[in-house]
């Protein structure tokens, strides 16, 4: 793939240097060798546009190549505004909501909590009921007298879970 763009660019400029009479033989391939690392280079980045030496084409060409140049930084231009206002206003969202799993959390504690303390209180002559929680795919089961424990569990898995797929913030280019 290479090969055939170098192929055609000498192609290509050939004729402009076969009407320069003032290059020799030795500057021409000073000119081919960079033009080859250009687009050498252009291969490790394929994103970004390739500018060949102005002198080795033609004036249209290097007029097009210029509007083509700038058509590319504008539409960059305009992606990245886009992705900073996306995310701009994702922050607000974002924000809502770690409040409200924060507040959730919170309460499932204090429930909790509140579940021990009552658990404490309680006659050790009455039989109490065993309380389970299971979260399958091999996950957690959990299984207690006291209800403040598996209040807790349910609140902590709850919070891993936010913090795991919800809460990673990645930039996609």
């Amino acid at each position: 793939m290479l090969c055939i763009g170098i192929i055609l660019l000498y192609l290509l400029s050939a004729p402009i240097l076969a009407s320069s009479e003032e290059t020799s033989p030795a500057e021409d391939l000073g000119l081919i060798d960079q033009m080859t690392q250009i687009l050498e280079a252009e291969q490790a980045n394929r994103f970004a546009p390739t500018i060949l030496p102005i002198e080795v084409l033609a004036p249209e060409t290097a007029q097009s190549m210029q509007q083509a140049l700038k058509a590319y930084y504008d539409y960059r231009t305009v992606g990245y505004e886009h992705r900073r206002s996306v995310f701009r206003w994702q922050l607000l969202p974002s924000k809502i909501i770690f409040v409200i799993v924060v507040l959730l959390v919170s309460a499932g504690i204090y429930f909790s909590w509140l579940q021990f303390i009552k658990g404490l209180r309680t006659d050790k002559d009455r039989s109490s009921t065993e309380t389970t929680f299971e979260a399958s795919a091999s996950g957690i089961k959990v299984s207690s007298p006291v209800l403040g424990v598996i209040i807790l569990v349910i609140s902590l898995a709850f919070f891993y879970l936010y913090l795991v797929y919800v809460y990673p913030i990645e930039e996609i280019l």
